[in-house]
């Protein structure tokens, strides 16, 4: 079984999603190490449901900032939110059904695809939620006046289009 382990490759440049990755990636390699210890480990329903919290959690908090940003990809990610929510309900029920492959199945299902998930659609959504912080930043200060850039004002303070020129 591969480990996950979280580095600058899974990074989405946003601390808090950055942080919340790291989170979800110790929780699978937690309940990984349970499962490759000998015997039935009894914190594997712990470690299960700590993992399903980080992931339901992490979703919901990309899905809001993603939505108050009015993300044009927003029902593209959500769907694959909601596709590995289903999975990994179906092997939560096959582990406390006593299945003895479901929590490798399920370690092994997170690695690839945070792996593949993280470099895609989050890279792309973490792009897009810093250009819109970027925008709002430079468009508001302390309230809802725009800023006024020095560019489209002359040296007599009236305001000028430069591409009219």
């Amino acid at each position: 079984m591969r480990s996950l382990k979280w580095s600058t490759s899974h990074a989405v440049f946003v601390a808090e999603i950055d942080d919340e990755h790291k989170e979800i990636f110790e929780a699978v390699s937690h309940l990984q190490t349970a499962l490759s210890s000998p015997g039935p480990p009894p914190e594997i329903p712990k470690l299960t449901e700590r993992l399903i919290a980080c992931i339901v959690g992490h979703f919901a908090h990309e899905e809001r900032l993603m939505r108050a940003a009015r993300y044009g990809s927003l029902n593209w990610h959500k769907q694959q939110h909601d596709a590995a929510k289903r999975r990994v309900e179906q092997f939560v029920i096959q582990i406390e059904q006593g299945d003895p492959k479901a929590g490798v199945e399920l370690v092994e299902y997170l690695t690839a695809w945070l792996r593949d998930h993280t470099r895609l659609a989050d890279r792309m959504m973490g792009a897009f939620l810093r250009n819109h912080r970027r925008v709002c930043k430079m468009t508001f200060r302390a309230g809802t006046k725009p800023v006024e850039s020095r560019a489209w004002v002359d040296a007599n303070g009236e305001r000028f289009d430069p591409l009219s020129k």
